[in-house]
């Protein structure tokens, strides 16, 4: 065995980089919809036998710096569909795009090996890599404005028990152990990492299944929901030529055999125009609902009309068109929804809509007629780990609207939902997810899918809504234990190589 481990041994640097980069390429296939986690198993082992072997520092880091180039290229290639859309008029962005994901992702890999290097080699190395690099993934869901997008840990998306396990420690926790099984291979021909790597995956599997086995169904009662998923073209989106056709086609799924419906969720921005300034087209709008009925929609406000600012929102509507409230999206979209350094940068936004959207205020807890009160969430503010709803005011479930139709029918949307579907188990809530052409669903605080539409079809999800389940451990303590234990291990790992 231990002439095939030296097999990665190759003969020059350029070699090892550029076999590092293929491993990086591969190992992208973990994430969703995927989830070939061997592959994530094979890259993580071979990447930590070159960084444990790396006679230099600045070596090992140039060596975690080459897989993560390729695994982010690769895991966020789906970027490049957003800029196809308007006609492919910014289509020269997309090498420049993949480039800077390539670049963020080596840079987050590349920090935690180079401080983890300061270390011996072996086990105390292996230990202070996994605890930095859960380090600089909370680092990156924060720093200039956070890009938490496929965090180690999500590759284990479809094994619903081992997920549950982020009730307690969260994606931070799920990704120091994800760290520390897949690289268990670097110690071949030893067998022992690898025999303690598989017990840990068994016990965590073992503690989801029981988990899951004591769950139960408790529903809402009185509730009975419906998203609508019109799977409109982005191309056709804002066309004005469209869109009567478009919002006919929403209120036409809307209203299609709605007897026992109570409440209406539509996706992000379903509708192209003010909903707080069109009377006449809200009243339109309760077509959509029966007498009694809740309206809950993604649109657009006129937050500042002096400076002609809009804002993405969150509207709930009664049967008689009243806005009964509304939230604005307060974390904002870089380059899609406002460009920083706006008066350096000579861009404009992809989003087609004039000038930069207005913040919000921040995370809201917000009355639903005929409902428990929810935590809105528009597109991407539900991949933010522990940043989903308020602390002094707990809701009792979770809403999601959002619009997918940017990435086509590729992995970015499937991704999304993975961390939407995450959020739900760490904090114990319904994640209730609307999005324009999928994947609709409404998930409850065990992360089980009581009723979904898959991405690129037409139709509506209805079902009822799950009680909440008692606040998890995560959702009282958040990512601050992993990150302690993190820092526990990188002080106890301390010693100077010779």
């Amino acid at each position: 065995m231990k002439k095939y481990i030296h097999l990665i041994a190759f003969k020059t640097e350029k070699q090892k980089i550029a076999m590092l980069c293929a491993l990086g390429i591969l190992s992208a296939f973990a994430m969703a919809p995927y989830y070939i986690v061997p592959f994530l198993c094979v890259g993580l082992s071979v990447l930590f036998h070159q960084i444990n072997h790396a006679t230099k520092c600045w070596r090992a880091g140039l060596y975690a710096a080459a897989f993560g180039f390729g695994f982010g290229t690769t895991s966020m290639a789906w970027l490049g569909n957003a800029l196809m859309i308007d006609n492919g008029s910014v289509a020269w962005a997309i090498p420049f795009c993949l480039l800077g994901m390539g670049l963020l992702f080596s840079i987050f890999y590349a920090l935690p090996t180079l401080l983890a290097s300061l270390y011996v080699t072996g086990w105390r190395r292996f230990l202070a890599f996994a605890a930095w690099f859960v380090v600089f993934e909370w680092i990156r869901s924060w720093i200039f404005t956070g890009f938490p997008w496929n965090l180690i840990g999500s590759c284990w998306g479809n094994i619903l028990p081992i997920l549950q396990t982020t009730s307690i420690i969260g994606i931070y926790g799920l990704s120091f152990i994800t760290i520390l099984v897949c690289s268990s291979g670097a110690f071949l021909p030893k067998w022992k990492p690898i025999l303690i790597a598989g017990c840990s995956i068994i016990v965590i599997t073992l503690f989801g299944a029981w988990r899951l086995y004591d769950a139960t169904d408790d529903k809402v009662w009185g509730i009975s929901l419906r998203l609508v998923q019109p799977n409109i073209a982005q191309t056709l989106k804002w066309d004005p030529n469209a869109a009567d056709e478009n919002y006919s086609k929403i209120l036409r799924l809307s209203r299609e055999n709605n007897e026992k419906i109570t409440h209406v969720i539509w996706p992000e921005a379903a509708v192209h125009f003010l909903i707080d300034q069109d009377e006449s087209e809200r009243l339109r709008m309760m077509g959509a609902v029966r007498q009694g009925g809740t309206l809950i929609t993604g649109g657009l406000r006129g937050a500042n009309p002096q400076r002609r600012q809009l804002a993405n929102s969150i509207f709930v509507l009664d049967d008689l068109a009243d806005i009964k409230g509304y939230y604005d999206k307060s974390h904002l979209v870089p380059f899609g929804e406002y460009i920083p350094f706006r008066d350096i940068i000579p861009l404009d936004k992809i989003v087609p809509i004039g000038g930069d959207l207005q913040k919000g205020n921040g995370l809201k807890t917000m009355y639903i007629p005929k409902a428990p009160p929810a935590s809105p969430l528009v597109c991407y503010e539900a991949i933010f780990s522990s940043q989903v709803i308020r602390r002094d005011k707990r809701p009792s479930w979770m809403i999601n609207v959002s619009n997918d139709a940017w990435y086509g029918l590729s992995a970015g949307p499937y991704q999304h939902f993975d961390m939407a579907r995450l959020r739900a188990i760490e904090e114990g809530l319904p994640m209730v997810r609307a999005a324009n052409n999928g994947i609709s669903a409404i998930i409850d605080g065990y992360g089980r899918i009581v009723a979904s539409l898959d991405l690129g079809e037409t139709g509506v999800v209805d079902g009822p809504l799950p009680k909440a389940l008692p606040a998890t451990v995560y959702a009282k303590t958040g990512p601050y234990p992993i990150l302690l234990l993190s820092l526990i291990i990188i002080v106890f790992c301390i010693k100077r190589r010779k």
